[in-house]
């Protein structure tokens, strides 16, 4: 209820501008212990933005429905920076912002650009009785706000009512707003070059074979006849 109340003053004051609605889904594989994830920006300004992570707990959850999370360390934009955040809004319970990321015992205040929500105490539950939760933590972003197709990270960690570690501590990239991201890796110049130059070089091998047609070149990428060969001529 207080995360809608504070989404709806926003939103009615004018002061930012909304954004898309969020998009669950898994991106961790065995990482996202049965529940789907959520990063999506709820509204911006040129210098901030108000950041909504969701988890979207399901009955494929592979743990107990007595469980709890106890923490959740983020990169807002793994593209971008920020300057300092501030957390708005949470699931049940007290919970703190501190710098720093996540691992099996919790925040432990290191790991930049990490920020990260520690709950006091058992955390917040992820189901009412056998019915899954779908549990939200709003945090304000002091910097330039995401583009299109920018990710984010995030780190979760399930424990259950010993304190003891349930599956996997959760640690991938999500897409922010859903959709098509930006890929981690970008060609080194190098190999760029190194491709470069092999497709003029098989340009200009095909051109120094004897016997060889443009007129052949032209049939095979049209879906006519495919030479047996490169170079080698075909029948009319």
């Amino acid at each position: 209820m207080l995360t809608k109340i504070f989404v709806a003053v926003l939103l009615v004051g004018g002061a930012f501008s909304a954004k898309a609605a969020p998009v669950y889904s898994c991106g961790g594989g065995s990482a996202c212990n049965g529940n789907l994830y959520a990063v999506y920006v709820i509204s911006q300004t040129a210098t901030s933005y108000v950041l909504g992570v969701g988890i979207q707990v399901t009955n494929s959850y592979t743990g107990n429905t007595t469980d709890t999370i106890d923490g959740l360390a983020i990169i807002p934009d793994v593209q971008g920076s920020f300057t300092s955040a501030t957390l708005l809004a949470n699931p049940s319970g007290v919970w703190n912002l501190q710098p720093g990321g996540l691992n099996a015992n919790g925040c432990n205040g290191s790991g930049a650009p990490y920020t990260c929500a520690a709950a006091t105490g058992a955390g917040a539950t992820l189901f009412t009785g056998t019915t899954p939760k779908t549990l939200l933590w709003v945090f304000m972003i002091n910097g330039t706000p995401p583009s299109l197709g920018d990710t984010a990270h995030i780190k979760y960690h399930y424990i259950d009512t010993n304190g003891n570690n349930v599956g996997s501590l959760g640690s991938f990239d999500v897409c922010i707003g859903g959709g098509v991201c930006q890929s981690s890796t970008v060609p080194e110049p190098v190999t760029s070059a190194l491709v470069g130059s092999g497709l003029m070089g098989l340009y200009f091998l095909r051109r120094r074979l004897p016997g060889s047609r443009q007129t052949a070149w032209r049939d095979s990428t049209a879906g006519g006849p495919i030479p047996r060969a490169l170079g080698q001529k075909t029948e009319a």
